[in-house]
């Protein structure tokens, strides 16, 4: 056993894991934001850039300083994706807090507060992807996981269907700007994208891991 290799490995794994533990913040926050409760504050998003670029650097260390296993140096590429799909995510949710801020004093605030069941679905699926990428798991527990997500993503396809249909309902029997038109069918979108970008990456990282 190399100990170096194995420490930077590790500092990699902690890295991804500060980093995950942040966006699962911001997911969090942004669900908040989407019960329109007047009592709970908006609460401002992390900025992950820092955190990011340390796990970049982690990988790129791991890589330029090291022999690594191919199944070291494929752990370190999965880690690479998984960031990478961090920050189209983070942009999401920057849009989509934005857009929700605009939504919550029109009449589509209940397509907001529809979107809390589908955003809180996204939380247990980040969580099935936090425990996806973590080493050395054991193929059983990888099928486990990839049918709980395969489920869970059923049912949030199904649920966004559902908002979706509400949203041309509402835009043919109201009068309603257009500005917040655009803005409740873009947040629908923006919640979307991350729902498929959350589903993608478990399998994404065990072709990779």
């Amino acid at each position: 056993m190399n100990p170096i290799l194995e420490s930077r490995l590790e500092k990699l794994r902690r890295s991804l894991d500060d980093l995950s533990a942040a966006m699962d913040d911001n997911i969090r926050a942004v669900l908040h934001q989407l019960t329109c409760d007047e009592t709970v504050g908006n609460l401002p998003l992390k900025n992950i850039d820092a955190l990011a670029k340390a796990m970049r650097d982690n990988c790129m260390m791991l890589m330029a300083k090291e022999h690594p296993f191919a199944s070291d140096l494929k752990y370190a590429m999965a880690a690479l994706r998984v960031e990478h799909d961090y920050e189209r995510i983070q942009e999401l949710l920057d849009a989509l807090q934005k857009r929700v801020s605009v939504l919550r004093s029109s009449p589509f605030k209940s397509i907001c507060q529809d979107l809390t069941g589908v955003m809180a679905d996204l939380l247990e699926m980040h969580d099935i992807v936090r425990r996806t990428y973590r080493r050395n798991q054991p193929e059983s527990d990888i099928k486990m996981l990839a049918a709980q997500q395969e489920k869970l993503d059923a049912g949030v396809q199904v649920s966004i269907l559902a908002i979706q249909n509400k949203i041309l309902n509402g835009i043919a029997s109201e009068k309603t700007n257009p500005e917040s038109i655009v803005e409740v069918v873009l947040a629908c979108r923006h919640v979307k994208r991350i729902a498929n970008m959350l589903d993608a990456m478990p399998e994404e990282l065990n072709l990779f891991g």
